[in-house]
């Protein structure tokens, strides 16, 4: 004899309802949970993408770093010779002034009778 006990209550389930219910629940739950995976992989591809970016980008910044660190360089290294050769024609420059100077005070100081006659 196969007896299916009544619920006590109207609106209590047969087992086989809650076993019904709890699948589609699970089901459900499962659907969310690949949705909700796609989208985590969506994203983590657009991080893959930004990150390649963002590494290609570094890269050649970091050449071009490099490129000027090595043109300031060879603009310091200049600036140094030219500061050194202008500092060099300053002292040439200042010793011609004292040796004409002196030459104009050496001919003021010179009698009138030792300059030649017109």
């Amino acid at each position: 004899m196969d007896f299916t006990p009544e619920p006590e209550w109207p609106d209590e389930f047969s087992r086989e309802e809650m076993l019904e219910q709890h699948a589609h629940l699970l089901e459900e739950e499962c659907r969310m949970f690949q949705q909700e995976l796609s989208r985590y992989r969506k994203n983590m591809a657009r991080l893959i993408a930004m990150h390649t970016d963002v590494s290609i980008e570094r890269d050649s910044l970091r050449a071009e770093l490099k490129e000027t660190a090595t043109r300031l360089s060879d603009t310091l290294r200049d600036y140094a010779a030219l500061a050194n050769r202008i500092a060099g024609l300053e002292i040439c420059r200042e010793q011609l002034e004292a040796l004409h100077t002196a030459r104009r005070v050496a001919a003021h100081a010179l009698p009138a009778t030792f300059y030649p006659k017109r």
